[in-house]
């Protein structure tokens, strides 16, 4: 257990030591300096991620590694990254527990909210030979796609107090965009969100709400409550890794923002 705090304290005191670095480098004027404040910055990550024993650390302690790491390099452009992937994965193996894919499964992993969660897949099917890894990173990928920005959101069958409808017939009837959101009757987060919306009344959209169970909450009478017919097909097309989750559509469908909050 020390051995665990003292390297989590060791790997907290190293990315605070980088993101001094990062402040200087935004700071500073001219190429060379820039391009010389760079060349630090990616040499002080690879240290950094070369400094981790994964074998010796905890599960929660290796997450919260991964996810400074992963902070960290998005920093550099996608070219300097692309050279810093198949080390960072090498090394995955070495945890006796679990592999990074491991963390990408639980729905609660802080992972799920890094920017480079997408760029993350793509290159750990290109790093890993192991046929499960590759098959488990695969279907994430594919999630994770579902419903991105210029697509048509995924239509699922709903309840509303009326009748047995569907997502796609309640933004057919709203006949304008709409920010749809999925919520949990039993999430705080959700409550407070509502609250916030309630407050700001969103002009130009119709307000969705879909509870993700077979139960309701009440809401503002001028938004469209529904629920979840099946929540399979609900799992099954959307890729939620929090509630709520929220959509802004347009009238036609077609997302126009996604994982926002108002």
């Amino acid at each position: 257990m020390a051995g665990n705090i003292s390297n989590l304290t060791m790997s907290i005191f190293r990315v605070i030591s980088i993101c001094f670095v990062l402040q200087v480098f935004n700071c500073c004027s001219g190429n060379t300096r820039q391009i010389q404040q760079k060349e630090d910055l990616q040499e002080k990550v690879t240290a950094y991620w070369d400094s981790i024993d994964t074998s010796s650390l905890s599960e929660d302690s290796l997450e919260q590694s991964i996810v400074d790491y992963l902070y960290l390099i998005g920093h550099l452009d996608s070219h300097e990254r692309e050279s810093m992937w198949p080390k960072f994965y090498k090394k995955m193996p070495e945890h006796p527990n679990r592999t990074v894919v491991d963390y990408l499964g639980d729905s609660n992993s802080p992972l799920h909210s890094t920017r480079l969660l997408e760029e993350y897949l793509i290159n750990l099917l290109k790093c890993t030979e192991d046929t499960i890894t590759r098959i488990r990173t695969e279907y994430l990928l594919e999630n994770y796609r579902k419903n991105n920005v210029g697509s048509t959101i995924s239509n699922i069958k709903v309840i509303t107090k009326r009748q047995k409808t569907s997502l796609y017939k309640l933004i057919q009837e709203a006949g304008q965009s709409c920010l749809i959101i999925f919520y949990d009757p039993d999430c705080s987060s959700c409550d407070a969100v509502f609250e916030r919306l309630k407050e700001q009344k969103p002009t130009g959209l119709r307000v969705i709400a879909i509870s993700i169970t077979g139960m309701e909450k009440d809401i503002d009478k001028s938004w469209v409550s529904a629920f979840v017919e099946d929540e399979a097909e609900m799992d099954e097309k959307f890729y939620y890794t929090s509630l709520p989750s929220i959509y802004i559509v347009s009238d036609e469908g077609i997302v126009v923002k996604k994982d926002i909050l108002p």
